[in-house]
């Protein structure tokens, strides 16, 4: 009996870690490994079939002054069309988030973006800011390789240009290849 019990263990304990693994999640490669990073399990997270969420890191105030979050992703079919389309021409992104939703409203964020330069794979960069606040911009960049039907992209939002900009050619040239 004590044998019979000892291997059901086993068993379930082997099951629940085979289970659990997709709720441990994966950091961000290239970034630095200080205790000041995080991730997050956006696997169980996110429902939708759109996109899969690869690994997401995020390092907050006082740790990594300002905050910083990078992520990877990969998507399929149109999605990743349309993706690799506006990583290729990012003023088409710029032009969609300046036209107003609602027209009786106008648009009030100031949108700015460039290509990013000698990356291997194409990839830009953005800073939105608000034009009627004194709340500073926010920055962006991402950085895509098609891979068959696939196209992985990494992530990187913050509030310097400087370190978003490092951040996501460092985390692609680990997550992608360079």
């Amino acid at each position: 009996m004590p044998l019979r019990l000892l291997s059901r263990s086993v068993l379930l304990l082997l099951a629940l870690s085979l289970t659990g693994c997709d709720y441990i999640p994966r950091t961000v490669a290239g970034l630095q490994t200080d205790a000041s990073w995080d991730a997050l399990p956006l696997r169980k997270w996110l429902a939708e079939d759109r996109a899969e969420p690869i690994a997401l890191s995020f390092c907050a105030p006082p740790s990594c002054n300002p905050g910083l979050a990078v992520s990877v992703i990969r998507l399929k079919g149109k999605d990743a069309q349309i993706t690799e389309s506006l990583l290729k021409d990012p003023e088409r992104l710029a032009r969609g988030l300046r036209s107003p939703v609602d027209r009786k409203k106008p648009v009030r964020t100031h949108v700015a973006v460039e290509r990013l330069k000698d990356a291997p794979y194409p990839g830009f960069l953005i800073t939105l800011s608000p034009m009627d606040s004194e709340k500073p911009p926010a920055y962006g960049a991402a950085i895509g390789r098609r891979s068959g039907e696939d196209l992985e992209v990494v992530l990187a939002v913050g509030l310097s240009p400087e370190v978003v900009q490092r951040s996501v050619r460092e985390a692609a040239a680990r997550e992608l290849g360079s």
